[in-house]
């Protein structure tokens, strides 16, 4: 399981919202959201419309798994 931790803050609801309709597990844990994939994980900068500042900030909160892409246009995550 592919797993990213987002902090629990309004600058990452549209992160947050992408991932739910994209099919990605989503839960509360404690301050961040829990976004879990049963494989690759992949987001698409443009479709969340999130700055660059926040968008390279959404890896703070960890994640699970392997990050094999990150750039200004896709974050990449897969199992570990």
């Amino acid at each position: 399981m592919t797993t990213l931790y987002v902090l629990d803050i309004p600058e990452f609801d549209d992160l947050v919202r992408v991932a739910r309709d994209t099919g990605y597990g989503i839960r509360s844990a404690g301050d961040y959201v829990e976004v879990t994939a049963d494989g690759p994980l992949v987001l698409a900068r443009d479709a969340v419309g999130a700055r660059p500042a926040i968008w390279f900030a959404a890896l703070t909160g960890g994640y699970s798994g392997r990050l094999i892409h990150l750039d200004e246009d896709e974050l990449r995550l897969d199992e570990g």
